[in-house]
């Protein structure tokens, strides 16, 4: 199981890293034209971001190949939910209405009941 925490935590860190440079890389940009989308596209922090979530996928599929199908969604979707949440309130400034932490809490709630429910049955 420490195998698959360590994948699923390398997905969510290469996930939201790459979530986050896109995002940053889009400050200002109406992408209005062609040639926006290509300066965009063409953009070396760009770049690196699909690449690091092109990381996320394969160490999402390494961590899918070492549990149950059933016990990783759930987790990883919890950890990656939390990190952008995370990064949305420390780096983007995202602010948190009292709705918004109640439901995340309701979110992350369900999905470790959802793992614990998996994990009981497996």
């Amino acid at each position: 199981m420490s195998k698959t925490i360590l994948y699923i935590l390398l997905y969510a860190a290469f996930n939201v890293s790459g979530a986050a440079l896109i995002k940053y890389q889009l400050k200002g940009k109406s992408l209005e034209t062609i040639g926006e989308w290509l300066r965009l596209m063409l953009n070396l922090p760009f770049v690196a971001a699909f690449i690091l979530i092109v990381f996320s996928a394969l160490a999402f599929f390494k961590a899918l190949s070492t549990n149950n199908f059933s016990l990783i969604i759930p987790i990883a979707t919890g950890i990656n939910f939390i990190l952008t949440i995370g990064v949305g309130y420390y780096l983007f400034q995202d602010r948190l209405s009292m709705l918004s932490f109640v439901g995340f809490i309701l979110i992350i709630t369900g999905i470790i009941v959802l793992s614990i429910n998996n994990q009981a049955h497996a």
